[in-house]
């Protein structure tokens, strides 16, 4: 990354001050999304984070020294940069949350700052690898699977991609989080050379890396989904093993010095694979929809299945049978900020991608809530909610097989009738499909992977809405 030397602040509390130097980062060769050299002027602002407050604010206007001074101590402290052209605001970037007490030390958090809703090329190199998925974690992005053993981590902190140990090499598997004080990450089922892994793996990115063989329940399947729950369970829903029907098993695992698996006396009224698994809401025990996928005849399932944490059970088809606009598989799910589940893309009964857009709230069952544009992704898109509530959709296939696509779109739940209005926004610097996409603590987005021949990282600048 292109870095600057833009800032001075000094902290102060009573007489004593603290040296705090961001070290303000830019994309790499990519002119399109730099924020300089054109800025009329800056605004630099502190406060803490979460806060609508600012503790210190001051603008300057090019070629004028940056100092920012009298700043409180904080252990939750935020530097914000916004960029101007005349009255434009055009490029913003900010830290992450950071502590400054009285000790002494020189702090220097990073700052990825560039133009406003762009995907910027990043001076990092990833492991090449379709499929896996990036997670969110304690601020950071771990990016792992895929067929490929590397684990990898994006520190925004520090701007640097980094291995951080490695894991079996098998396709198709999951990943989800575990626990709590830190979480783990839980990586279940998958192949290898198509037979279906019976082990798990759970990552400690600060520690190791452990393989768990003698389970009480094996989970040797693909097309399965695995969700955590608010406590930090994670629950292991339907799949099917290589080469076998569809099930509709439903397990749960739990971590306390190790990790605990067993299969749930619950079971799904309509067995799937190719489904997805959602948690609504995050109050303890809230429930997982279960939406999509096809059952042992192949075809689509219609009706939508609801999982309680609390009871442990499935609701009952006679309570809760809500059924999809258009059953489909291989779709993506989200939960937008009401609570209510986007359905996005996928293929029909008669494996057609699907353009159109559902929605599903538990008071009032799916129904359509728009469309895509004809020139989005339907299937291996990556699907990442955004600071302010919208959802970036970015890169995927038109059609099974079909070549990626580099175009990118964002999509906003309208509150007022709870239509989604999905429009376009900067495009990726590659086509990507199968990538890895995850939301960072500054509220940027990492995407990398699904590009062969091509291991670009970018990070999709959003607006500051939603990012204090």
């Amino acid at each position: 990354m292109v870095r600057y030397a833009l800032l001075g602040l000094a902290l102060a509390s009573c007489t004593d001050t603290i040296a705090v130097t961001p070290v303000i980062e830019g994309p790499v060769e990519d002119p399109d999304a730099s924020a300089f050299p054109n800025l009329d002027g800056l605004t630099v602002t502190v406060a803490h984070a979460g806060s609508d407050r600012d503790l210190v604010s001051a603008s300057f206007t090019r070629g004028e020294a940056i100092d920012v001074a009298d700043v409180p101590f904080g252990d939750d402290l935020v530097i914000h940069v916004t960029g101007f052209i005349g009255a434009s605001n055009v490029a913003y970037g900010r830290t992450c949350a950071f502590a400054v007490d009285a000790d002494g030390t020189t702090i220097q958090p990073h700052l990825f700052f560039s133009r406003s809703v762009k995907f910027a090329n990043l001076g990092v190199t990833p492991v090449e690898r379709v499929g896996g998925r990036a997670l969110p974690y304690l601020g950071t992005a771990l990016v792992l699977g895929g067929g490929v053993p590397t684990i990898e981590r994006f520190d925004p902190l520090t701007g640097t991609l980094a291995s951080v140990g490695s894991i079996e090499s098998r396709t198709d598997a999951v990943e989800a989080l575990i626990g709590s004080s830190p979480p783990s990450v839980v990586i279940v089922g998958g192949q290898v050379e198509g037979v279906g892994a019976t082990f798990l793996e759970l990552v400690d990115p600060s520690r190791s890396v452990e393989r768990v063989d003698d389970l009480p329940a094996p989970m040797p399947r693909i097309g399965l989904t695995a969700t955590t729950l608010t406590d930090g369970r994670v629950i292991v829903i339907g799949g099917h093993a290589p080469g076998a029907l569809p099930v509709g098993t439903i397990s749960e695992l739990t971590r306390d010095t190790g990790i605990q698996v067993r299969t749930l006396p619950a079971v799904l009224a309509h067995p799937r694979s190719g489904h997805t698994a959602t948690r609504i809401g995050d109050d303890l025990g809230a429930p997982v929809l279960i939406a999509g996928g096809v059952d042992p005849s192949g075809m689509p399932v219609t009706i939508a299945e609801l999982f309680k944490p609390l009871s442990k059970d499935v609701a009952k088809p006679d309570t809760f049978a809500p059924q999809m606009v258009i059953p489909r598989t291989q779709h993506q799910a989200v939960r937008m900020p009401d609570n209510s589940i986007l359905i996005i893309g996928g293929l029909d009964a008669t494996l057609a991608p699907v353009g159109a857009l559902e929605s599903f709230t538990i008071d009032g069952g799916f129904r359509s809530v728009g469309n895509l544009p004809e020139t989005a992704g339907l299937l291996d898109m990556s699907v990442t909610a955004l600071p302010d509530g919208r959802v970036l959709i970015a890169g995927g296939r038109k059609m099974p097989g079909g070549p990626p696509v580099n175009t990118a779109f964002i999509a906003r739940l309208d509150p007022l009738d709870g239509s989604v209005d999905v429009v376009p926004t900067d495009r990726l610097s590659v086509p990507r499909a199968n990538h890895q996409a995850a939301a960072l603590c500054d509220g940027t987005i990492l995407i990398t992977g699904g590009a062969p021949g091509q291991p670009v990282a970018e990070r999709y600048n959003p607006t500051p809405t939603g990012r204090r």
